[in-house]
């Protein structure tokens, strides 16, 4: 079972465990591939992989490529030896999806977060549907490998614990132990990091990317960014991703919720570009609730367009600054406006690259994100296998 094979620490094991992971990251390998990145005598290489085999942990698929003798079988992972969930716990939603061990899609459950929805509720109702979910596709609970968690920060990774994050409908979204309440619902590993941090590891094994860095933001009722250099997340400290949120882009500008005056918040999320717009209006007065509302205004109305773009622009801006600090090779760009308002994703686009430092501008991919509003959760399931390994 792939479960104890995993939880087996032994120094036996371990080279099998480093032969299994290089196997399920390159999707197929050859015994040519083991030896290259793996420094073992064949004999031992070829005793371990029958091992893995013989255990259904690997199969054979498909052959290589002949380089003059018979070609080389082609080893991958079986992909039903077990899963992984993954919980994206936003401000105003919460998603949970189910994976196999090739991060396959099995299946997903979503729910939206309303005044009614503390902690407690909140958990609850995930660990019902975490069952559902383990039930509708008749997955015993020892092929569950593990529960990642992405959440909105600021965290406290080590002890499990989301801090004090802005913006929750409900009360009692402080110092909310959430890795020991699901710790005491399933016997499992649970993995906590921000939702920002999940989001950008997907999209990061997704594409396969080798030794570059890349910049993940998500624009929403908040801006929160996570950072990826070769493979590993730099944002570590109290696991506050929505710090980047609070970058000063207009000195002593609008007051931004946290108090402080000029922030990126304050500019560009929904609720600022909301206000900025209803303040604006020459119309008769009215409130914003949703973005779907923001955008069915758009149409034929070019004040209302002029003031996205404003708030692009700030946004444009902030990117620029953290590409010229950071120096991603790949900025990918995540949130409702972004994936539904060419108009303003392309404003975005157009201002970080005139205002990046000059060197920078033709290196740099800006690209929407490819995994759409599931991007945190399966990330966070991701998290749950890479730490499985370590």
């Amino acid at each position: 079972m792939l479960k104890a094979f995993l939880e087996d620490d032994s120094a036996k094991n371990q080279l099998k465990k480093s032969v299994y992971q290089l196997i399920h990251k390159k999707g197929k390998a050859s015994k040519v591939d083991f030896l290259n990145e793996i420094n073992i005598p064949q004999t031992t290489l070829t005793r371990m992989v029958g091992e893995l085999e013989a255990r259904g942990l690997i199969r054979t698929s498909g052959y290589g490529e002949s380089s003059g003798g018979r070609p080389p079988a082609l080893y991958e992972v079986v992909p039903n030896t077990g899963f992984v969930i993954g919980i994206e716990i936003s401000r105003t939603h919460v998603n949970i999806a189910l994976l196999n061990i090739k991060f396959e899609s099995i299946g997903q459950k979503r729910f939206t977060l309303t005044y009614s929805h503390t902690p407690v509720v909140t958990i609850d109702k995930v660990i019902h549907n975490i069952n559902v979910l383990l039930e509708e596709h008749l997955i015993p609970i020892d092929l569950l490998l593990g529960i990642g968690v992405g959440a909105v920060g600021p965290l406290d990774r080590e002890k499990g614990i989301i801090l004090n994050p802005e913006g929750f409908l409900a009360e009692g979204w402080k110092d909310v132990y959430i890795v020991t309440m699901f710790q005491s619902a399933f016997a499992v590993p649970v993995f906590l990091n921000n939702g920002a941090n999940t989001a950008a590891l997907a999209e990061y094994e997704y594409h396969e990317f080798e030794n570059e860095d890349m910049l993940y933001c998500i624009s929403g009722y908040g801006i929160r960014c996570g950072f990826i250099n070769k493979g590993v997340s730099l944002n570590f400290r109290e696991g506050d991703t929505s710090s980047y949120g609070h970058i000063i882009i207009e000195p002593n500008g609008r007051t931004c919720i946290c108090g402080k005056k000029g922030c990126l918040n304050a500019y560009v999320s929904f609720d600022a570009i909301f206000k900025s717009i209803e303040e604006t209006s020459n119309q008769t007065p009215f409130k914003l609730k949703t973005v779907d509302e923001l955008l069915g205004l758009l149409i034929n109305n070019d004040d209302i367009l002029k003031k996205l773009l404003e708030s692009a622009y700030y946004y444009g801006i902030a990117i620029a600054n953290m590409i010229n600090i950071l120096h991603p090779s790949t900025v990918v760009l995540h949130g409702k406006l972004i994936y539904e308002s060419e108009d303003y994703y392309k404003e975005v686009i157009r201002v970080s690259k005139e205002h990046m430092y000059s060197t920078r501008r033709n290196n740099v991919v800006i690209r929407k994100g490819s995994l759409g509003e599931d991007s945190a959760a399966i990330g966070a399931a991701i998290q749950v296998f890479r730490g499985l390994f370590k």
